[in-house]
């Protein structure tokens, strides 16, 4: 098995892994579960309530998770649910999310054990990228007044799954389902991001009003791996309305330094 990092940042994914590695595990089984639980406690308010309800105590709402998932997923998802369930959520949307992310990973972790992250890494770039300079694209697979997560999903494949592999479709299909305007693009990001993390690399996006050479996006990333000690990778974009800089994103960290973002304070400061 490759060895992958555990992203440390993000709820129980050490339990995951940990999971992962009972013997005869199928990750893409476990991705499935997580999905199917996700898209249940977003659509069964009631049981999302139930499982996450402060009155209840750990192991009451262990043994309700089991008596409702037990015999519908694997044992290695249901040790996971049951550490879910037993922390403590403000709303129960909370732990929708929590069990999305636990599928992304659990996709990611399968990649990797095929020695396909940087496969997946470099994929979901390249449609990113693709979706970035495509607008009305964009909007059909995130506009959640124009058809289902199912038909987006289904437009989704119908453009891309013969260019990319099925890891990555899995994603792309999970972002566009669950995406509403703005936030496709954002997702995108985030899984490479996990990708790059599990390598123990960083993954930085930087939008430019023209494009860069190569030896200013050589520089660049030299000065970036030299302040995060991580091997770069930089997905790059044309922005032209930034009129002239850059806007770079690097984790948690966004630096705007584009002329447009320079005027707009500059009218601001005016106005006021």
């Amino acid at each position: 098995m490759t060895t992958m990092r555990t992203i440390e940042s993000v709820p129980f994914a050490g339990d995951l892994v940990a999971a992962l590695h009972a013997p005869d595990t199928d990750a893409m089984r476990v991705a499935e579960d997580f999905f199917g639980l996700a898209d249940l406690f977003k659509e069964n308010a009631r049981l999302a309530r139930a499982l996450t309800d402060p009155a209840r105590s750990d192991s009451d709402k262990q043994e309700l998770a089991t008596r409702a998932f037990g015999s519908h997923v694997t044992g290695a998802t249901m040790t996971v649910v049951r550490i879910v369930v037993a922390d403590h959520w403000r709303r129960p949307s909370d732990v929708t999310n929590a069990l999305e992310v636990l599928g992304i990973l659990a996709v990611l972790n399968a990649a990797g054990t095929r020695g396909a992250l940087d496969q997946v890494r470099e994929e979901l770039f390249q449609v990113r990228y693709f979706l970035a300079h495509h607008r009305d694209l964009r909007v059909r697979l995130s506009d959640t007044s124009t058809g289902n997560a199912h038909e987006r999903g289904d437009l989704a494949s119908s453009l891309f799954s013969h260019r990319i592999s099925a890891w990555t479709m899995r994603l792309l299909r999970r972002a566009v389902g669950r995406s509403n305007h703005g936030r496709l693009l954002h997702n995108l990001r985030r899984y490479a991001q996990w990708a790059a993390t599990m390598q123990d690399r960083l993954f930085v996006t930087v939008a430019t009003a023209s494009p860069m050479s190569e030896a200013q996006v050589s520089r660049l990333r030299g000065i970036l791996e030299k302040r995060y000690g991580v091997t770069v990778d930089m997905a790059i974009s044309v922005d032209p309305t930034l009129i002239g800089g850059f806007r770079l994103r690097a984790g948690m960290t966004a630096i705007d330094a584009s002329l447009a973002s320079r005027i707009s304070a500059a009218r601001d400061a005016i106005a006021s």
